[in-house]
């Protein structure tokens, strides 16, 4: 959560801030169950507890925000950084760090990062779960942080919040009641030396949603479809036997069919089965037409129709262009917290004028899919054993001249391995 113009950070501000906070995090807790599989079909309940109840999650949800993690972080951002700052980064393991921001971002619309020295001395840093998060930023143009509050609850023996309040220059602890309307400094203000507030925002795009979130509708429809076909089904197993013009039939009749498993019935009488027709061919468009709408908005691609070999590459590039769009905003969004992250790293480390700027030091992003690779594909399939497998590779990524110099030379080394043969 961000608050706008706060001056200074009092007790009234930040009671009133984290009140706020508890609100929204109602809609934080349900993207997170979203992602974990907990939908709304997971708490549905009818009265006749006879009737069958079946509750599946196909969650697509966790499929936009796995894939987009993966597409944009799978392959670890690079980093033309050297000496302390290189060392501090590999220190914080910053290639699972980023997957995490990243995640967060996808899943709940915004990530934090942040900062701190541990017991040695040494500067680290680590995403933080966004509902305990609340910034406080300038209302201007510039938008520069002015502080932060990390609000954790406390187990429930105890009750309450442990509350951290981060400014430019210190770090307070406090406890705060759970009905969030006292706040108790524990201890005295702290220096932290970082330079500045300690944390770093990673906002998915100026209205922070889930990448998912808008699709969630979609989402619980394609749950009921699917669990109500499974239900159907369970009730046409289940069908009332109907005993037509039979109405002298006893129990005892009925228990003696079920072991003989015949029914004898006269020419003016007749059994049938009593069940619900099913539109399998409706139900099959609908749930093909949710998946289609649900993976169009989600911006990701279809896998099943990327899962073949002989997919040209410009063909998979015209699947990944709304994946690729998507991609390139995160990837915007994620630099410019990287450039705080790396500010604030120089600020603590006290790197020296003979150091680069911390500006210069540039993130490399490089997407987690073989066909936007073309250079190290082609490397890869010069050396493959295997003729057919290369082959196939190949072809997906297109008519290319590299592509047709490598299989030229492939073409050239195979005639010659022949020819020694003979």
């Amino acid at each position: 959560m961000i608050v706008y113009g706060a001056k200074v950070l009092d007790t009234p501000t930040i009671i009133k801030a984290m009140q706020d906070k508890e609100k929204q995090n109602v809609r934080i807790k349900k993207l997170q169950d979203y992602y974990n599989g907990l939908h709304e079909i997971c708490y549905r309940h009818y009265d006749d507890p006879t009737k069958p109840n079946n509750r599946i999650v196909v969650n697509y949800c966790k499929d936009i925000a796995d894939f987009l993690t993966a597409y944009v972080c799978g392959v670890p951002v690079e980093y033309n950084a050297t000496g302390k700052i290189a060392d501090t980064l590999a220190y914080n393991d910053d290639a699972a760090e980023m997957q995490s921001v990243l995640r967060d971002m996808v899943v709940c619309g915004f990530a934090v990062e942040l900062f701190y020295t541990d017991e040695n001395g040494d500067a680290r840093y680590n995403n933080i779960d966004p509902m305990e998060s609340i910034i406080f930023m300038n209302d201007d143009l510039q938008g520069d942080i002015v502080g932060f509050v990390r609000m954790v609850k406390r187990d429930k023996e105890l009750g309450g919040y442990n509350v951290t309040v981060y400014t430019a220059t210190t770090e307070q602890e406090f406890i705060a009641d759970d009905a969030l309307g006292t706040l108790t400094a524990t201890t005295e203000q702290v220096e932290h030396h970082f330079g500045d507030v300690p944390v770093v925002l990673y906002p998915n795009g100026d209205n922070m949603q889930g990448n998912f979130e808008q699709i969630i509708p979609l989402q619980d429809a394609l749950n009921k479809v699917v669990s109500d076909s499974v239900n159907d089904w369970e009730s046409f197993v289940d069908s009332y036997l109907v005993l037509e013009g039979m109405q002298g039939t006893t129990p005892e009749d009925i228990a003696q069919m079920k072991k003989d498993r015949v029914l004898l019935t006269d020419p003016d009488s007749k059994a049938y089965w009593l069940t619900k027709q099913a539109d399998n061919a409706r139900i099959k468009t609908m749930q093909d037409d949710l998946r289609r709408m649900i993976l169009e908005l989600g911006n990701i691609p279809d896998m099943q129709e990327l899962s073949g070999l002989n997919t040209s590459g410009e063909a998979m590039r015209m699947k990944l262009t709304k994946t690729e769009i998507q991609a390139s905003r995160l990837e915007r969004i994620m630099t410019k917290g990287i450039q705080r992250k790396i500010e604030l790293l120089y600020n603590i480390l006290r790197l020296s004028d003979d150091h680069m700027e911390y500006m210069e030091v540039v993130p490399k992003f490089t997407r987690n899919f073989l066909i936007n690779d073309v250079d190290t594909v082609l490397q890869s399939a010069e050396y493959l054993d295997d003729e057919y497998i290369t082959e196939k590779i190949l072809t997906m990524l297109g008519d290319s001249d590299k592509v047709q110099e490598v299989l030229r030379r492939k073409d050239a080394e195979a005639a010659e391995r022949y020819t020694a043969t003979e």
